[in-house]
């Protein structure tokens, strides 16, 4: 977007009440709509190394590689088979956890295996103001132009589909485990699942068991969290949605990957430096990484 139009929409949308996140909506679905319009998802580029295949998926030998839905996504990134030849590929565990807010699902999409995103509002409990702002399509936009601007990053899925009206995005289908499944793993008590019986799933001292957890078993990727966080900011993003199940580990190659950028701040938006430096601390809690010093 131009550097002027920004400064406009800045100077004039922030002086309202809601106007940072107003002003925010008005630029993501601007860089989104000239993105589309420009045919940025027309260039194809080449998949991420942990990226799936078709030829993978044992089911596409017996039904073909047509579109359809593959698997669905839980509330905790585990996945479940639509198709019984594909469970030993998919199935991880038995039981699911049904997501509270928007929909995820593993498809074949136009040749490739993708992860389609589907933001359909918010749970059951969540304030009014996050509440309308996921109905105006405030995290969609921001979720597609934070992928728009990390696409040849190397450590985030392709997008490769937008769909404004029906507020869908297609990105590849990664395969591996998220750093929350691998720290569970080691015994913390850190899975969704674990915590729905308790009430706790919202607990603000779930940041602590994460951030404890990371300490004590998750060190060797800490190098690897700080280079993609760093490339991230110099991009002009900074998820603020910092979390272990955010990161996942390739199951091919062992590179990491950041997933989620629907509560990104972008350079773009007003209160940038703000969000910036809230965007260092929550890496800090988390991960023991200190960006804004070095």
């Amino acid at each position: 977007m131009d550097q002027q139009l920004r400064g406009l929409i800045r100077d004039t949308v922030s002086r309202v009440p809601g106007g940072e996140a107003a002003a925010k909506l008005v630029i993501v679905q601007a860089e989104t709509l000239m993105a589309l319009a420009r045919r940025r998802l027309n260039d194809d580029p080449p998949p991420v190394p942990d990226a799936v295949t078709p030829q993978e998926i044992p089911s596409v030998a017996e039904l073909g590689p047509g579109d359809r839905d593959l698997a669905e996504i839980d509330q905790d990134g585990f996945t479940f088979a639509l198709h019984p030849a594909d469970e030993p590929f998919f199935n991880r565990r038995t039981e699911k956890f049904p997501r509270l807010r928007y929909r995820l699902h593993v498809v074949l999409y136009r040749g490739r295996v993708c992860v389609r995103k589907q933001f359909l509002g918010m749970p059951e409990g969540v304030a009014i103001g996050p509440r309308l702002w996921s109905l105006s399509g405030l995290f969609f936009f921001t979720e597609a132009a934070a992928l728009l601007r990390l696409r040849a990053a190397g450590f985030v899925p392709v997008l490769r589909g937008i769909n404004p009206v029906t507020r869908t995005l297609y990105m590849d289908y990664l395969r591996g485990e998220t750093l929350q499944h691998e720290l569970a793993s080691h015994g913390a008590r850190l899975l969704d699942i674990d915590l729905a019986t308790t009430d706790q799933l919202f607990d603000p001292e779930r940041d602590r068991w994460e951030s404890e957890a990371f300490a004590q078993h998750g060190g060797a990727h800490r190098d690897g969290i700080e280079a993609m966080v760093r490339t991230m900011n110099r991009r002009g993003v900074a998820p603020i949605d910092v979390k272990l199940g955010n990161v996942v580990i390739g199951a091919r190659s062992g590179a990491l990957y950041w997933l989620d950028f629907e509560r990104a701040a972008l350079d773009a938006v007003p209160g940038w430096e703000a969000q910036l430096a809230e965007h260092h601390r929550l890496v800090e809690a988390h991960f023991g990484i200190q960006l804004a010093s070095r």
